[in-house]
């Protein structure tokens, strides 16, 4: 189940760049409208093309690099966003079909005209990337210079279609146009052949062989100029920071105050707190920090904390393949030994709420789908050392010395997984270690080199236990699809669920959770369909889905949550003024977006 899509793979990365490290970076003249802040969705890269589908390229979204629109993270209307090159949209009925009419004044930074062929490249390059596959896009027609129809496969119904879509790149035609194949469009529709029919099966797939390598030039490609239609455009970088000058032919371009953006680089939390408390940047993103640093930034003049609502969680997950995190009672057995307050208050004590439920939903969302009677069936697994012992007990484990020996006769030691960098995790990781330890069990936090590498092992079934986001974003669909999705070998292929078991390492399987589970309260659940249930229904019709899948999660374990997030982030007013502050969802985007819409202004020099 493709859940995480790339653009949810960059809102997650986002929220990956609370927990990084430090690393060194340069120094700019704050004088004047040139606003400085942090670019935190992939580091600055000298050298890296100027091409927003490399993973490193030097292409900066809200920008430079532009959406369709930007999203309000409404918790209640995941179709609720801001306009970008977008300048309205519409959907018909069902949602399979969506009508997207562009900017009138939109133009490229050489002054060529954002139209309708310029969506219809970027959305056959989505394909050659992965994603449009995965929001179960079909077709694309142009239907003016300026408005373009986009449906959903034939037989589809993903409910996040207009949602997804509206958060795809856009890149001109006339500079990667010429990287498609003339047929591309007759290879998408081939490759999306699901049917029976062995000749079109065989096709198809020959088809998704071109289309993947055609997508692995495209990442490589270099263009020599930025080509923006954004409210800046790229003007020069090195390893400390990228440099912007605001476009002339930005379509609100009136609405730009700024002059200038100074993107620094960063590899983590120390840097930003040091930029922050000597008052060097104008805005600062989501941030890992303990609480003497946040008293220190506070105190430094022209700095104001802006708190908004945020959708994801920190938790610690199993693999159940590994022996013996099978077993459902060893869960939450481990459930009942780790103290969440504890761990809280020393990884994310700024920036983080202990976990009330183990559900599979952040709190601040929860209350909106499960009722008092579902929350009276669900466990908190509150700290209680006795009641783990006797279930460990009653499944064969003995204690001998102090420490803890499995029914298999060998001694229970634990490796906890984090990501080098990630400092919640791994101080997250420390305390829980200790805890265990305390309790018998000899663990020890293990670091992963990088979270790609990190999430390629998991996917190869590597770890037994490690850190894990998830509840990620306001949609239930995505929230369970970090557990019952891709994690737990559901992905949907040709717009119809599939599943793969643990038996296949190259699909992705690593939660290993049983297809299908037996309720407390005797109702068998099959999670993986449940939450593909989700994404095809509306927003007022998930609730029985929701509570069945908050039960399951709660009764089964897959994995215990530790900590939910706080969306903590900074602006200093010393240069700037007019921060969309009070525009909770605007300000969950990135600063271009609040210039694009006519916020950030500077202070008149004295």
């Amino acid at each position: 189940m493709k859940v995480i899509k790339r653009l949810t793979i960059l809102m997650l990365i986002a929220l990956l760049a609370i927990s990084m490290t430090a690393c060194g970076g340069t120094t700019s003249n704050m004088s004047g409208s040139k606003f400085t802040t942090v670019y935190y969705y992939h580091p600055i890269s000298p050298g890296a093309p100027k091409n927003p589908y490399n993973a490193t390229g030097n292409s900066f979204t809200s920008f430079d690099k532009m959406q369709l629109a930007w999203s309000a993270n409404s918790a209640t209307d995941l179709n609720k966003f801001y306009p970008g090159l977008a300048e309205k949209w519409s959907a018909n009925s069902d949602g399979t079909t969506a009508t997207v009419e562009i900017q009138p004044k939109a133009k490229w930074s050489n002054g060529k005209p954002v139209t309708a062929n310029d969506v219809k490249t970027s959305m056959a390059i989505a394909f050659t990337q992965g994603t449009a596959q995965s929001f179960s896009l079909g077709s694309v027609k142009v239907l003016s210079q300026k408005k373009v129809e986009l449906s959903q496969l034939p037989g589809a119904k993903y409910n996040m279609f207009l949602h997804d879509l509206l958060q795809q790149t856009v890149v001109p035609d006339f500079q990667y146009g010429k990287l498609l194949p003339k047929n591309i469009w007759a290879l998408i529709d081939q490759s999306l052949y699901s049917g029976k029919d062995k000749a079109k099966a065989a096709q198809a797939k020959k088809a998704q062989e071109q289309i993947t390598k055609l997508g692995k030039s495209i990442t490589t490609f270099a263009p020599k100029t930025d080509i923006s239609a954004g409210p800046f455009v790229l003007k020069r970088l090195n390893p400390g920071e990228a440099y912007l000058v605001k476009n002339k032919y930005f379509y609100a371009s009136e609405k730009v105050k700024v002059g200038s953006v100074s993107l620094r680089n960063y590899t983590g939390n120390q840097q930003i707190w040091n930029y922050l408390t000597s008052g060097q940047l104008d805005a600062a993103p989501f941030t890992a920090m303990p609480q003497n640093v946040l008293d220190n930034i506070v105190k430094t003049k022209g700095n104001q904390k802006v708190v908004s609502p945020t959708y994801v969680a920190a938790s610690l997950a199993f693999d159940q393949k590994f022996y013996p995190y099978g077993n459902v009672n060893v869960r939450k057995a481990l459930a009942y030994v780790i103290d969440r307050k504890a761990v809280q208050k020393v990884a994310e004590p700024v920036v983080g709420k202990p976990s009330k439920y183990t559900d599979g939903i952040v709190d601040s969302v929860a209350g909106k789908w499960i009722d008092a009677s579902t929350r009276s069936k669900m466990d908190t697994y509150d700290l209680n050392l006795k009641k783990a012992t006797a279930m460990l007990q009653k499944e064969g484990f003995k204690k001998t010395n102090g420490k803890w020996v499995m029914p298999n006769g060998k001694p229970w030691t634990m490796d906890i997984y984090v990501v080098n960098g990630f400092s919640d995790w791994i101080q997250g990781g420390k305390v829980i270690s200790s805890q265990l330890t305390n309790f018998g069990i000899d663990a020890k936090p293990t670091i992963v080199s990088s979270f790609a590498q990190y999430q390629a092992d998991l996917a190869a079934q590597k770890y037994a236990v490690g850190f894990w986001l998830d509840s990620l974003g306001a949609s239930m669909y995505t929230s369970f699809g970090r557990i019952y999705g891709m994690p737990d070998g559901y992905n949907v292929v040709g717009g119809k669920l599939t599943y793969s078991d643990q038996k296949d390492k190259t699909k992705g399987n690593w939660v290993g959770i049983p297809q299908n589970l037996k309720l407390s309260a005797g109702e068998k659940v099959n999670p993986g369909k449940l939450t593909y249930q989700l994404n095809q229904m509306k927003v007022d019709e998930q609730r029985p889905n929701v509570q069945k899948l908050a039960l399951a999660t709660n009764e089964y374990v897959p994995l215990i949550e530790i900590w939910d997030y706080i969306h903590v982030q900074f602006v200093n007013n010393n240069r700037f003024t007019n921060f969309p502050v009070k525009d909770e969802g605007l300000m969950n985007n990135m600063p271009g977006v609040w210039m694009s819409m006519g916020y950030v202004t500077p202070k008149s020099s004295k």
